[in-house]
């Protein structure tokens, strides 16, 4: 059996106790996909966030949890609501693995690369959640000549 990773219940003096009932079911099909794509990231907030797991290499699931929980206190002191960490989390990997494969040499604008990380839509793949990786160039273009 895999590993359980325990959850607890935020207090109210940290932020995130007044949260909103679910989007949507996580269990039903495309239900956490719904969930964490209704979620408002800005550019600012994925970066900002990236910025404060960066120096965790992941090494082991364990890195991956310890991602996980910054990001979820991250999500917390922004207001970003329920599943605010889990849509940073996602949008992070989706991130770094549309960049390890389109972007190797980092060539694309970091303002208009963090903002279309944050308003381009997750997709489920067969690796997991990913951005639509010619949507997703198109979107970094259109961010870049709004930055310049």
């Amino acid at each position: 059996m895999g590993d359980v990773v325990h959850f607890r219940q935020p207090r109210s003096d940290e932020g995130c106790a007044t949260l909103a009932p679910p989007l949507a079911d996580l269990f039903a099909p495309g239900g956490f996909l719904n969930a964490v794509n209704a979620v408002h990231v800005t550019g600012a907030h994925l970066s900002h966030a990236i910025d404060e797991i960066k120096h965790i290499p992941v090494r082991s699931q364990g890195d991956v949890i310890k991602h996980g929980r910054i990001l979820e206190a991250f999500a917390c002191r922004h207001k970003m609501g329920e599943f605010g960490g889990a849509a940073l989390h996602a949008r992070a990997i989706a991130l770094d693995r549309w960049a390890c494969e389109f972007d190797p040499f980092g060539d694309s604008d970091v303002n208009g690369f963090y903002a279309a990380g944050a308003s381009a839509p997750l997709i489920e793949t067969g690796e997991g959640l990913a951005f639509e990786p010619a949507h997703f160039a198109e979107q970094i273009e259109k961010w870049t000549k709004i930055f310049a």
